[in-house]
C-alpha cells in the first residue's frame, strides 16, 4: 500500500519534513478520491486547501522536492489555468 510504504521509507530519510508530508498525504487522498488513476491531473490550489499553506511557493518547492528525492513525478502545468500532472512511483 503506498501510505505505509511512504512512511516506512520516509523513516530513514532526513530530507523529508513536516511539509513534505503533509503534501504527499493531500496528493494521495486526492489520488484515492479520483479512482487511483495511474497520472493524475491535480491544481496547485486543490492541495493547498488540505495542507492550509499559504504560500505558494512553499508548496511548490515541496512537491518539486518529492519528486527530486524519488517520491512521486511531477510535471508542472504551464500556465496557472492548466492542472499539474502526478504520478506516484513505487516506494
Amino acid at each position: 500500500m503506498q501510505f505505509d510504504d511512504f512512511f516506512d521509507t520516509i523513516a530513514d530519510d532526513p530530507r523529508i519534513g513536516t511539509s513534505h508530508i503533509v503534501i504527499y498525504l493531500a496528493l494521495l487522498h486526492a489520488w484515492q478520491m479520483k479512482g487511483c488513476p495511474e497520472t493524475m491531473e491535480v491544481a496547485t490550489y486543490e492541495v493547498m486547501r488540505y495542507v492550509k499553506l499559504r504560500k505558494r511557493d512553499t508548496y511548490l518547492m515541496r512537491i518539486k522536492d518529492l519528486a527530486a528525492f524519488g517520491y512521486l513525478k511531477y510535471y508542472p502545468a504551464e500556465n496557472e489555468y492548466i492542472k499539474a500532472e502526478v504520478v506516484f512511483k513505487k516506494l
